[in-house]
């Protein structure tokens, strides 16, 4: 029964994981009944924080990364029929979700009541690393199964569309979902059936386990209330949703009317509560599909077209359209159904509805809404109702009317002559997939195929150009009763267009210039497009769409048996845990009595002075608990992160400006601290943050990059004396000055976001002795004690840090954990409560750290055979505010890798840096190594451009071996072995030779598109100097070991491979071995995890424990000749005699580095016009060594590959150029690669066992070489363009700069207009 005072009448009834749920409205006055859901509570929300149900996780609360996934069933209101899909949690407002069952992915399968199929097969597939995304997968994955149906390829690749991962590179999560497929063969087939056997699963695949004990003694219903005042309402009808919104909209009160809510993921995500609310799912009229031919609807227009509710979603707009193909008339929503599949993500989709995006158009005039343009060029017609008015009008008509009080009812869509009409639409994006188009366009172009006559007008429709331009009605005129396939034609239309198309400037936006030219390279498009034939053979690809395969991909490595379970290929430990959701990450972590949540006031200004904070409106708010600044600070509120590797470096201390943990009297970056709100829940702390008032003074523009920044710090070109790390070898100036040949340039390379899928966490809670107890997301336990021992004037044994697992790291969590944990530290020793914070992505974006950018400077000098004679080169980069610990470190690696696997005779290659207003940077993946890889081989590349040589063969006229030479320390004679093999098996099993004969012909025969292979080698040397302290504990009631160790799990399969070498060096079961959380009693003074090194320091450790042990346990063994006594019984008669069972030890750093060797082949192709492009191939080969855990490194060398391309490709910083403030500053325009942008087919090795006398078991580090290998698809990306600029005439160097977006692919090929032409 409801509890006391509810009105049971206003209750939302659904169903999680078959438990039922109730949220009834609390009577009014009753102060009895607690309102603990509010009206703009998610579902994700409630399941994470009211049902504790955490499998389901929050990151973007955009419907970008696919964490929040769980499945809906529910019922159609127009047809009566049951549906399942996907959708976010995040973005559902609890509300809507009336007679809903809900699943999540603790629902559908656990390690009590088994595993479903898909959570199996994705963990014992190796489709986990972090495992912070794995829930979502999961879910999307389990609901396309859950739709029915036979699956395919395609749909998988489809269904996960809208799932973001950073670690595993995407394809061993496809590969374990594809096992699904109607058509798997019996090898796949007998795959599964282990896994499923082994993994206990369940065998109902199209549904949850079904548990006989979950529901005992759990009362029937679980009952929540809100607000007496909260209006949420629900009609079902038509009608009463029009009485409705006259009734709730009287005083002037806003309502929202509410179907998929995706715009609150998107542009309406912090906007102020609405006074009401209407859910339009419940109301048959809406959700109404009538196909040509059936009986009309009392919605239909006068038309015989088809018909759709205005909340039929995306989802079902493209399955209606795909069939309504078929029929005459309708072929051309077969290119609709198309695009759409490019809008948002599948379970956006899911819920979107095609009346909301337009209503989203309606609001925000220059948001680029596809279907906008789709239904407009279909000429598609509305139905609004108002009252009891109902009006039709055309698509346009409704941007010119206030939709105050009104409702769009439906949409039909009238035949269109196909066979006289060409209907053609593109989107044009910085990723494949889940992004907002640069621009977008919908062309009709009525066409006569004999006469190549444009009969009529035809509709040329444009978005992202500027708020009010949609129809280049200038140039409409001019082509109609043109022939297209004159050139004069042609010409005039481009002129025409681009006469008439004025792109407005926005800092978040792609710059005009591209968006200019994009218009009239896609009319051109366009116009190639509708002739066909009729144009030259070698023109005609750039009338076609550049699309994608289903991804594939191999995998191989060796395997050495005498050393098992060491160098066995099984999944990682966690990951059963982690794809049930049953994974324990820091804000998974229960709430205790009384915690609170903060949320950061960060600087809005990048370079002011803080004339006055004013937090009155926030601590007014009901709920608030308190506001801090530096002034509340106890101890220091100043800091300086990895301080003690200072002296290490010999770096000059007195050079770095401290950190503050709130800012005192100016603000040096914007997203700096200001001010931390803390309050009863995360939803109130953030409101009342954005009411802090914060007033700056002596505001000046700030400085964001480094040209600009040299224009007043001129000694950025020069060694900086901070960190002084050079390559100095023979004389660079006497060589460059008697070489042949010589040539110079700069160019630059941005930074990149770590992404990481768990946000930034901590939780800092007081207790007992004036402790605190820290969780916190970070890499670095020891780091965060630190800082937060000296803010909040706490001796260090008083603080007790513990870290289970992060999310992801890449770096992310090495510096920037630190800040946040003072700030949550100073707020709960002020309060004398647990605080909990958890960093909005807008904040994370905002206020963390970051790759460093970098600016290159070179000179080389060569002969005509290639070979580099001197070389002067100089790298910048941009420190933010101050010089750092990392700062050095960067410089450090780039000089350790620039040399790549190059002669170095006559080399001068040195570092400076600059100083900017923005944070601090930080390591990254690889950091400063993918940077000195790209600055050598980019000068390799120069070098063939001028001497028109392959770059491939003027690399190998460099290479330090093969020549008889010595190889250099640190390398040792076999490793030019190893080198050379790993060349020529790439040269033959990767048909170099066959397949750059076929591009050539490609290139030759065709001007609008270009392919391009690139070869880049890598030596990447690994020195094991991290300490990271590791204890083992034996139990002597079974036998059991425990391990506790001084590195973080991130997904890296740290744990997995200590646990390997545990089992093996004791001679025990894996099973008998656990792995325990990290803390700072057993690693009180252990390093960060970082530069791949951890999980090998923490083996090696954990084998001299192990020795240790094995030493104490010798004399309980039977003696020589007798029968081995069983381990068990050794344990106890050691325990029993007094033996000690536990052993700590700690690795000595090794200085002396080892050689990791990798060669990676990309093979790219770019569309000219429109500067997309995909990776057709690449093969990467890695020499691991041999490998402690070769699934685990497989999957370390593809996830760090693709946050190589992220890096080099795709992700793209952007600031307001008056603020300072970074605007690519969320999921929805900051984008890391989908699957979709990964290489189609995606070929990884790990060289045969070869040895390394330093790591152990000759094993080596994979955890970042491959990012500086995503080299390659750079080069090839280059090369490509290189390609379209010969066919352009244009024979002249041209850099490149780092990301390679599509919009600087296409710009750097200098496709001019004179250029568009039919021949």
């Amino acid at each position: 029964m409801p509890a006391a005072g509810v009105d049971v009448a206003a209750a939302v009834s659904f169903s999680v994981n078959n438990q039922q749920q109730r949220v009834s409205k609390r009577a009014t006055n009753d102060e009895t009944v607690p309102s603990d859901v509010t009206s703009t509570t998610t579902l994700a929300e409630y399941l994470r924080q009211h049902q504790q149900l955490p499998g389901t996780k929050t990151m973007c609360r955009e419907g970008m990364c696919g964490a929040c996934v769980v499945n809906v069933t529910s019922v159609n209101p127009a047809t009566g029929q049951m549906e399942s899909r996907a959708v976010n949690s995040c973005m559902v407002p609890l509300k809507a979700c009336h007679d809903w069952k809900i699943e999540t992915v603790e629902g559908i399968g656990n390690r009590k009541d088994g595993y479903h199929p898909v959570q199996a097969r994705l963990a014992q597939m190796n489709g986990t690393q972090c495992g912070y995304c794995s829930p979502g997968m999961v879910m999307s994955m389990y609901s396309l199964l859950k739709s029915g149906g036979e699956v395919t390829e395609e749909q998988v690749e489809q269904a996960m569309d809208g799932n973001l991962c950073r670690c595993t590179g995407y394809r061993p999560i496809l590969d374990a979902f594809k096992t699904f497929k109607a058509d798997a063969d019996e090898t796949t087939k007998k795959i599964v059936k282990d896994i499923e056997e082994t993994a206990g699963c369940h065998s109902n695949k199209r549904g949850p386990c079904q548990s006989k004990t979950a529901c005992a003694g759990c009362p029937r219903v679980k009952s929540s209330s809100t607000a007496a005042d909260d209006d949420w309402r629900l009609p079902t009808s038509l009608q009463q949703a029009i009485s409705d919104i006259g009734t709730m909209s009287n005083g002037g009160k806003t309502i929202r009317m509410v179907a998929g809510n995706t715009s609150m993921g998107v542009l309406d995500k912090y906007n102020d509560p609405s006074d009401g609310y209407i859910s339009l799912l419940k109301i048959p009229d809406l959700r109404v599909i009538k196909r040509p031919g059936d009986q009309k609807s009392k919605f239909s227009s006068s038309s015989d077209g088809a018909v759709f509710g205005a909340a039929v979603t995306l989802s079902e707009l493209i399955s209606e359209f795909d069939e309504l193909a078929k029929r005459a008339g309708y072929k051309h929503c077969a290119e609709m159904a198309k695009h759409l599949r490019v809008v948002a993500n599948t379970p956006v989709r899911n819920a979107a509805t095609w009346a909301g995006n337009l209503m989203i158009k309606h609001k925000y005039r220059d948001f680029p809404s596809d279907v906008f343009l789709l239904l407009t060029a279909a000429k598609a017609k509305l139905k609004i109702a108002e009252g009891r008015k109902m009006e039709e009008m055309s698509i346009d008509k409704l941007y010119e009317i206030s939709m105050t009080n009104k409702i769009i009812v439906s949409m039909s869509l009238p035949p269109m002559d196909n066979n006289k009409c060409v209907f053609k639409s593109y989107k044009i994006t910085p990723r494949a997939i889940s992004a907002h188009a640069y621009v977008n366009a919908a062309f009709v172009i009525p066409f006569d195929a004999a006469t190549a006559k444009i009969t009529e007008r035809p509709t040329l429709l444009f978005g992202g150009i500027n708020d009010k331009f949609v129809h280049a009605e200038r140039t409409e005129r001019y082509l109609t009763g043109r022939i297209i396939s004159d050139e004069a034609t042609v010409k005039g239309a481009l002129t025409t267009l681009l006469d008439e198309v004025e792109p407005h400037p926005d800092p978040e936006h792609a710059d005009v210039a591209y968006r200019k030219r994009l218009t009239g390279n896609l009319l051109y498009k366009v116009i190639l497009h509708t002739l066909g034939d009729r144009v030259p053979v070698r023109m005609r690809s750039g009338g076609d769409d550049l699309t994608r395969s289903t991804m594939k991909g191999t995998q191989e490595f060796d395997t050495d048996k005498t050393l098992w379970p060491v160098n066995k290929a099984m999944p990682k430990l966690e990951a059963q845990i982690q794809t049930s959701g049953e994974a324990e990450y820091v804000d998974d972590q229960p709430d205790l009595p009384g915690e609170l949540h903060g949320h950061y006031v960060l600087s809005t200004m990048a370079n002011a002075k803080i004339d006055s904070i004013d937090a009155s409106k926030a601590l007014a708010l009901d709920g608030v608990q308190g506001f801090f600044t530096a002034k509340d600070v106890v101890g220091s509120n100043k800091f300086v992160s990895m301080a003690m590797f200072g002296p290490l470096f010999n770096l000059d201390m007195n050079k770095i400006i401290p950190e503050e943990v709130f800012a005192e009297d100016s603000v040096r970056y914007a997203g700096q601290a200001i001010g931390l709100v803390v309050a009863d829940t995360k939803a109130i702390a953030r409101r009342a943050a954005a009411l802090v008032k914060v007033e700056y003074t002596q505001v000046a523009a700030p400085v964001l990059n480094i040209r600009d920044a040299l224009k007043t710090q001129p000694e950025g070109w020069k060694q900086t004396t901070f960190a002084p790390f050079c390559v100095n070898t023979g004389d660079a100036e006497a060589a460059m000055a008697s070489a042949p040949r010589r040539v110079k340039g700069e160019w630059e390379m941005g930074g990149q976001y770590h992404f990481t899928m768990e946000p930034q966490t901590v939780r800092v809670i007081p207790c007992e002795d004036g402790q605190l107890n820290i969780y916190s997301a970070t890499q670095g336990i020891k780091h965060v004690v630190d800082a937060v021992a000296d803010v909040v004037n706490v001796p260090a044994h008083k603080i007790n840090a513990e870290v289970r697992r992060i999310g992801g790291g890449y770096g992310g969590k090495i510096s920037n954990p630190i800040p946040i944990a003072n700030a949550c530290a100073v707020a709960a020793t002020k309060l004398n409560k647990p605080v909990r914070m958890v960093l909005d992505i807008e904040n994370m974006i905002e206020m963390c750290s970051g790759r460093f950018p970098f600016l290159i400077k070179y000179e080389a000098g060569f002969d005509d055979s290639g070979k580099l004679l001197a070389l002067k080169m100089h790298f910048i980069t941009n420190n933010g505010y101050t010089s750092s610990i990392l700062s050095a470190l960067e410089l450090q690696e780039v000089m350790h890798m620039v040399t790549s696997v190059y002669n170095t005779d006559n080399w001068n290659v040195t570092g400076g840096s600059v100083f900017t207003h923005l944070n601090i940077n930080t390591s990254c993946r690889a950091p400063g190594s993918v940077n000195g890889v790209a600055g050598i081989e980019m000068v390799m590349n120069r070098i063939a451009h001028e001497l028109n040589m392959d770059p491939w063969e003027v690399r190998r006229v460099n290479f330090v071996m093969g020549h008889g030479n010595d190889p250099k320390p640190p390398m040792v004679p076999n490793d030019e072995k190893v080198f050379s093999m790993m060349v020529k098996e790439m040269e033959e099993k990767g048909e170099i030779k066959q397949r750059k004969a076929d591009i050539a012909t490609f290139n030759k025969n065709n001007r609008w598109r270009k392919r391009a292979l690139s070869l880049v080698p890598l030596n990447y040397p690994v020195a094991l100097i991290m300490k990271h302290p590791v204890l083992i504990s034996i139990y002597d009631k079974d036998g059991t070991v425990a391990v506790s160790h001084g590195g973080v799990e991130m997904g890296q399969g740290l744990n997995t491979k200590v646990a390997q070498v545990c089992a093996r060096e004791l001679g025990v079961p894996l099973e008998l071995v656990s792995v325990k959380p990290n803390n700072n009693l057993v690693n009180p003074n252990g390093v960060v995890t970082g530069g791949s090194v951890g999980s090998e320091m923490c083996s090696m450790a954990a084998k001299m424990a192990c020795d240790q042990l094995k030493e104490r346990l010798q004399p309980f063994r039977a003696a020589e000749g007798e029968p081995e006594r069983p381990w068990q019984q050794v344990v106890q008669m050691a325990s029993m005699m007094g033996a000690n069972l536990t052993a700590h030890s700690q690795q000595t750093p090794i200085m002396t580095p080892y050689i990791v060797w990798g060669l990676t082949a990309a093979e790219a192709e770019l569309d000219v016009l429109t500067g997309e492009y995909r990776f057709n191939r690449v093969d990467v080969y890695e020499d691991a060594g041999k490998a402690l855990s070769p699934l685990v490194d497989v999957g370390q060398m593809e996830g760090a590959f693709t946050m190589g391309m992220g890096a080099l490709l795709f992700e793209q910083f952007r600031y307001d150029p008056q603020t300072g403030r970074r605007i690519t500053n969320r999921a929805w325009n900051y984008y890391p690669p989908t699957h979709k942008d990964m290489p189609r087919d995606f070929r990884v090795k790990l060289l045969k066992n070869n040895v390394n006398d330093l790591g152990i078991f000759n094993s080596k580090a994979t955890g970042e070489p491959a990012v500086c290998m995503a080299n390659a698809c750079l080069m090839a990306l280059h090369q490509a363009v290189i390609e379209a600029r010969k066919d352009a005439g244009l024979t002249e160097w041209l850099h490149l700069n780092s990301p390679g977006t599509v919009e600087y692919s296409q710009m750097a090929c200098e496709t001019s207009v004179e250029m568009l032409r039919l021949s």
